[in-house]
């Protein structure tokens, strides 16, 4: 199998291949590959079903998703649909100068997978990427040229934080006393405005080597265990104590109810207030954490 593109569009002075799917044509695209990252996001259609290097996936309209450098994919879907999809294609000298640990990416954003473990910024990059969109389909004036930039580095910055695990080629070295004394911080802290960024350097650390000693220890990214720890202490605070769920999202680090009520349901299907009146009618109802 040769190296091959979507029908993509390269947009002067940017980092990336754009494509749009016309929807006069198949949604069906048949196995190629390519060594740079793909963005794609499915507007509307149906269900598409999504195949990289023999794994099938579904993935339905809203969802977002990507494929990492050199994997194979190909994508099948209903011909009577009216499919709306685009994507990027990341240019991957910008990328490593600009972000030399995503070198070692590997990108787990798949669609509603990825927005039950990290909804807030599973959001946050769809808005991205539809603005990227809206400001392309104009005149790409210098100032829009900007405005798209400012837009996929945010898009980066979500990728590197929320969706990527650094691969090595060589063994990782696993270094207890950090991740013990990481640990002991979040759950300490978990009140504070941590961030995987943040940690990493008070420990003097790359971000990087944070995410692959705790995806080692814990299987699970920095930023995904200081919400773990939070929602823990939520459900703690929910079941010990008639607090407001306003009082409960400050005390625990999500910051307002909203951040705290999309991250609670995500991770048991119910708001915080649902939970708690349910806990108390029946209080063996949910015996675990996780």
């Amino acid at each position: 199998m040769s190296v091959a593109y979507e029908q993509v569009q390269q947009m002067p002075r940017l980092p990336f291949k754009y494509y749009v799917h016309d929807p006069l044509t198949s949604i069906d695209v048949a196995p190629h590959w390519h060594p740079e990252i793909e963005l794609n996001f499915l507007v509307s259609g149906g269900d598409l079903t999504f195949v990289t290097n023999g794994h099938t996936t579904v993935y339905h309209p809203g969802d977002v998703w990507a494929v990492n450098r050199r994997v194979s994919h190909s994508a099948t879907g209903d011909p009577t649909k009216l499919w709306d999809e685009f994507g990027l294609i990341i240019d991957e000298k910008f990328l490593q100068t600009r972000l030399p640990a995503s070198a070692n990416w590997y990108l787990h954003l798949q669609g509603g997978q990825s927005a039950a473990l990290a909804p807030e910024a599973y959001v946050e990059f769809k808005k991205h990427f539809l603005a990227i969109r809206a400001e392309i389909a104009g005149c790409l004036s210098d100032n829009a040229r900007l405005m798209v930039l400012s837009h996929f580095y945010a898009m980066l910055v979500l990728l590197d934080e929320h969706f990527a695990t650094a691969m090595s080629a060589q063994e990782i070295t696993p270094n207890a006393n950090l991740v013990d004394a990481v640990m002991v911080k979040i759950n300490r802290d978990f009140a504070d405005a941590l961030s995987s960024a943040q940690l990493a350097k008070d420990f003097h650390v790359s971000q990087t080597t944070l995410n692959q000693q705790f995806n080692q220890a814990l299987q699970m990214p920095v930023n995904q265990y200081i919400r773990q720890v939070r929602l823990i202490n939520a459900r703690r605070m929910l079941l010990e104590s008639d607090a407001t769920i306003d009082y409960i999202a400050t005390q625990t680090g999500f910051g307002s109810v909203k951040s705290l009520m999309r991250n609670f349901k995500a991770w048991k299907q119910v708001t915080p207030t649902a939970y708690r009146q349910v806990a108390r009618d029946h209080p063996n109802f949910d015996t675990t954490c996780f």
